[in-house]
């Protein structure tokens, strides 16, 4: 997901510049710091697809922290030029100047004048300037909060960022807290209370990975998923931090979630489950690069490869034999792709078969249909390979009908020597299924405008080879084509 992009009124645009009205009216007055992050995001958004396009690579470039970054979008949100989207993962959306024009509401003075002298009271580190009291005022008008109840959030984030703090950042909690419904003094009270539990254990978890920077609301919010949505435990999110971080070092919170929500993903939730993945990821490695050789391709990094097609395929029964095997088959059906091959899996697994004596076995019942119609095709004087209609035709006969072998190669010595014979056959046996006709004896005494001929006598042997032609990996593969996903 891009960090920083264009709305789509700005993409829709043919330039892409610095609107003159930005100048003349923010340049003059807007911070430094937030100068240079919005001119840089402006430049990222050019190529919002970008490697580089990272709220990491603000950092390096610009020598400012996340907080530091954030504070400031958070400042051009205000004046709606940029959208937060979301602030983990930090998402931006860039806005036509046009649109900064904010329609002020009328407040009464007298209203909150006590209100102002409160808040001053427990900012104690700066002057408030009159725009912010209007800011502050203008969200508890929105969201229909009490002003003192507003003051116990004011006074929560003091307490965490000091004295000085940014007035984006106290606007910026207050906002996330009153979406969750975090509005009046009771359930402010019980979110600060569980916010002290949860600062603790974000501790202990920063410890673990050693963690040097400042914890912040971002770092809360991840270990919330963590525990509420994901269902971990303290102990366990220790034990991955404390391991992750003995291997790399500056390992960032950011790295420790990408790593636990792909654990969840793969519904790794106990920290014995996760070693026993981490342990077998050497075998999951070479499987990745054998399937890869057999498909005829080749990645340099298989991990994405493991989690999005081998762990979800051993976890639906296949064995990597069988996986091999089934890479092999899309090579010589010209199926030469992880997207095409997880088709073919998909298929297979449709049918029960997961493992290679499945698949080998199943290969053979295919193999033994297709020399069944081949030889029937031959008594037609029809000389091609066997076909899908050819099978569905075979299958009607069999499985629907459910006629015997006998009346089967009896229909075929009355339409060998017709045009379209195979067709033809297939007329006279729906016909004799219409009739509700069982027995040979009985179709024998119907009516019949050509004399019977003797059939080729047709034979079957069990097919137990191991090593497949293309030839017999194409009938398997057309039998799987009929099946949809």
């Amino acid at each position: 997901m891009a960090f920083c992009k264009y709305s789509s009124s700005l993409i829709n645009s043919e330039t892409i510049s610095i609107d003159i009205k930005f100048l003349n009216d923010y340049l003059g007055v807007a911070p430094n710091d937030c100068l240079k992050v919005y001119l840089f995001g402006l430049l990222k958004c050019q190529n919002s697809a970008g490697y580089d396009n990272t709220i990491e690579n603000f950092e390096n470039v610009l020598g400012l922290s996340r907080e530091d970054i954030l504070d400031c979008f958070l400042y051009w949100q205000d004046q709606n030029l940029v959208q937060v989207l979301d602030i983990n993962p930090v998402e931006i959306r860039y806005l036509p100047v046009k649109d900064s024009i904010r329609t002020l509401k009328k407040v009464e003075s007298k209203k909150y004048a006590s209100f102002v002298h409160e808040v001053q009271e427990i900012i104690t580190g700066r002057q408030i300037t009159p725009n912010e009291y209007y800011k502050y005022i203008d969200f508890i008008e929105s969201y229909s909060i009490r002003p003192c109840d507003f003051n116990m959030i004011v006074k929560y984030c003091v307490d965490k960022k000091g004295n000085n703090i940014n007035s984006n950042y106290i606007l910026t909690v207050a906002k996330i807290w009153a979406e969750e419904g975090v509005k009046t003094a009771e359930k402010i009270e019980e979110k600060i209370e569980n916010l002290t539990l949860v600062t603790s254990d974000v501790n202990q978890v920063a410890k673990a990975l050693k963690f040097k920077g400042n914890l912040s609301i971002e770092h809360q919010q991840m270990y919330e998923k963590w525990i509420k949505s994901y269902g971990f435990n303290l102990n366990n999110i220790l034990l991955v931090a404390k391991k992750v971080s003995s291997k790399t070092k500056n390992y960032s919170f950011e790295m420790l979630d990408r790593k636990l929500t792909k654990y969840f993903e793969l519904k790794l939730l106990s920290f014995g489950e996760i070693e026993e993945y981490e342990a077998n990821k050497n075998d999951l490695v070479n499987l990745a690069r054998e399937i890869n050789k057999a498909l005829g391709v080749y990645y340099e990094s298989v991990e994405n490869e493991i989690d999005t097609y081998i762990l979800p395929w051993l976890s639906r029964g296949f064995n990597a034999k069988a996986l091999v095997q089934i890479a092999n088959f899309c090579f010589k059906s010209s199926i030469r792709n992880l997207i095409g091959m997880d088709e073919s899996v998909q298929k297979f697994y449709k049918l029960g078969l997961t493992s290679i004596n499945s698949i080998n076995e199943y290969l053979s019942e295919v193999l033994e249909v297709d020399k069944r119609i081949k030889e029937i095709l031959n008594v037609l004087k029809i000389d091609r390979r066997v076909n899908s209609f050819d099978r569905s035709f075979y299958r009607t006969w069999t499985y629907t009908y459910k006629f015997s072998d006998e009346i089967i190669d009896y229909a075929i010595s009355l339409a060998k020597d017709r045009t379209n014979s195979m067709q033809y056959a297939n007329s006279i046996l729906t016909d004799w299924h219409d009739k509700k006709l069982t027995s040979l004896e009985e179709i024998k005494k119907q009516k019949i405008d050509i004399k019977p001929q003797e059939s080729s006598k047709v034979t079957t042997k069990s097919f137990r080879q191991r090593t497949f032609s293309d030839e017999e990996v194409n009938a398997l593969f057309d039998n799987l084509d009929e099946i949809s996903l």
